[in-house]
């Protein structure tokens, strides 16, 4: 194992955040469910099928999944290099047998598997909807396939300004507007374009205008609920697009890091 993964995950879990967050974290999602479930059946006029409440009941706790997660992942990733930075172990670091590149996929991987450990964490409780009907595994592997795909770029690109700013604070608050952009930015810019093709359908839509949208992770999530056979070209533009991402943070980040050692 890169020795980078095994200390990073060693002083994780020994600190109190490693227990703390996953905790908190659960309680939400369960008020979720509950609050779902009690919404499903009685809010509804007439018998309510079970198959109903089982797919509000997924549905409204994978998209809660998706937001918590977005909310924590930056805390993981922003602050993983600016805190070498901050206790001047950077150089050190560097001048060790670890290349750039092997520094930053430990970085890496510890954030996003702390981040995974959450999520794992959560999927007994999103999978309380197999007992009502209406979701499959296949639901649950794709959802939490495109879950993994988002949290991995945003984990990318926060240790992309990690490697940017010398104080967590800043490389931290920069990771939250990030996120701001991607889901809430790119959602006002698609509905002004929106606004001058209302009588549009989807379909018909310029892609100028409904681009964005490619970009946000709740739009994205929304595109895994569609049938296996209409994947495509949505869902698979947004996962090209959120692997681009990544890899462009990953290679800006290391490059970074190369002319941080050539500094030392």
């Amino acid at each position: 194992m890169n020795p980078m993964i095994r200390k990073e995950l060693r002083q994780r879990m020994r600190e109190r955040q490693g227990w703390i967050l996953p905790s908190l974290y659960l309680v939400v999602l369960g008020a979720v469910i509950a609050i779902t479930y009690y919404e499903a059946t009685t809010s509804q006029s007439g018998e309510v099928q079970g198959w109903q409440v089982g797919v509000s009941l997924f549905i409204a706790a994978t998209f809660a999944q998706l937001i918590l997660l977005l909310l924590l992942a930056p805390i993981f990733s922003a602050a993983s290099l600016t805190i070498e930075k901050e206790q001047r172990t950077l150089a050190g670091l560097l001048t060790s047998l670890l290349p750039p590149a092997q520094i930053w996929w430990g970085k890496f991987v510890a954030s996003l598997l702390f981040v995974l450990l959450m999520l794992i964490a959560g999927l007994p409780v999103i999978s309380a909807a197999f007992a009502f009907g209406g979701v499959g595994p296949w639901e649950v592997f794709i959802a939490t396939l495109t879950t993994v795909v988002i949290l991995g770029t945003v984990s990318a690109i926060s240790l992309f300004w990690s490697s940017v700013f010398r104080r967590s604070v800043h490389a931290t608050a920069v990771s939250y507007v990030t996120v701001i952009v991607l889901s809430i930015v790119t959602f006002i810019v698609f509905l002004v374009g929106m606004s001058r093709h209302e009588s549009l359908e989807w379909v018909k839509l310029p892609i100028a205008v409904k681009g964005p949208l490619f970009f946000n992770p709740v739009f994205f999530l929304m595109m895994a609920f569609a049938p296996k056979e209409h994947l495509f070209p949505e869902w698979v533009a947004c996962l090209i697009i959120y692997f681009s991402l990544g890899i462009l943070s990953a290679f800006l980040a290391v490059r970074n890091l190369s002319r941080s050692g050539d500094a030392v």
